[in-house]
C-alpha cells in the first residue's frame, strides 16, 4: 500500500466504519465465482465489506496493514491477517478468490498485481469493486469534489490497473446504479472519511465539511437522494 496511505484511515477508523457503505449483494453477487472455498480480502479495513463476504464463501481472510483499522475490525468467524496488498501472508495458490473493496486503487503497482497472482489459484478470480458518487448535476460535483479530484489517472477509484505481465485474463466490467436517500448530516460525516479531507487540520476540516453541507439540497424531512455507481472488474487467473 502507498506510504502514508495506511495510516490515514486509521486516524478516523470509527467515523469510517460507521459512514462507509458496503458494496451492494447485487454486486457480489457477480464478483464472487461459486462455489468459492476461500477468499482472501485485501484492504479490508474495519470490516465492513467483509460482513458481507462471508455469506458468499467458505472461508474469508481478512488482510489489513492498518493497526488502528484492525482494532476497529468486528466480524466473528474471519481470520484477521496483518499485511499489504504488496505482501499478502497467504500461501501460494491458495485463494480462489481475491478481492478488493474501494482498495486497489491504493496498492503499488506491479508488485500488488503479482502477490495476486502468487496467492490465486489456477482459474481464480481477482476482483474489486467501488462505491462512487454519481455526479448528475452542481451541487453533487462541488460536493463530492474531494473524492472525484483525490487522486491522478493512475490510482483513479474505479479502474483496475493491472501489471502488463500478469497472467489475467481480459478483465470483465459491470456497473450498477442505486440511491441512498440519507440524513444531510450523515452525508457530511461520509465525506470526511475521504484521505483529501482528512488530510486537512482540524479546522479546516470543520469550515470546509459546513461549507459542503450548505450544498445539500435537503428536503423538509432533511433527508436527500444520494445517487451512486458500483463499479465491478472481475477477471481470472489463467495459470502459468
Amino acid at each position: 500500500m502507498l506510504l502514508g496511505v495506511s495510516h490515514a484511515f486509521g486516524s478516523v477508523a470509527e467515523a469510517y466504519h460507521r459512514w462507509r457503505t458496503a458494496i451492494p449483494y447485487a454486486a457480489l453477487d457477480w464478483l464472487v465465482p461459486q462455489p468459492c472455498r476461500r477468499v482472501v480480502e485485501l484492504g479490508a479495513g474495519t470490516g465492513i465489506q467483509t460482513r458481507r463476504l462471508t455469506r458468499f464463501a467458505d472461508e474469508v481472510l481478512a488482510v489489513e496493514p492498518d493497526p488502528k483499522m484492525r482494532a476497529a475490525f468486528q466480524v466473528e468467524g474471519v481470520k484477521l491477517l496483518v499485511g499489504p496488498a504488496e505482501d499478502i501472508p497467504v500461501e501460494d495458490s491458495g485463494a480462489d478468490l481475491v478481492i478488493a473493496l474501494e482498495s486497489w486503487h491504493w496498492f503499488a503497482q506491479p508488485k500488488a498485481t503479482h502477490e495476486v497472482a502468487r496467492v490465486l489459484r489456477p482459474g481464480g478470480t481477482l476482483a474489486a469493486a467501488w462505491n462512487l458518487p454519481e455526479l448528475a448535476d452542481d451541487w453533487t460535483a462541488d460536493f463530492w469534489r474531494p473524492v472525484t479530484s483525490a487522486h491522478d489517472e493512475s490510482r483513479r477509484p474505479g479502474r483496475l490497473i493491472l501489471a502488463a505481465d500478469a497472467p489475467f485474463a481480459t478483465p470483465q466490467y459491470r456497473v450498477l446504479r442505486w440511491t441512498s436517500r440519507r440524513p444531510a448530516d450523515d452525508l457530511v460525516a461520509l465525506l470526511g472519511t475521504y484521505s483529501q479531507v482528512i488530510a486537512m487540520d482540524s479546522l479546516e476540516r470543520k469550515e470546509f465539511l459546513d461549507r459542503q453541507r450548505s450544498l445539500l439540497p435537503a428536503g423538509p424531512d432533511g433527508l436527500v437522494d444520494a445517487r451512486f455507481t458500483t463499479v465491478c472488474w472481475r477477471t481470472v487467473h489463467k495459470g502459468v
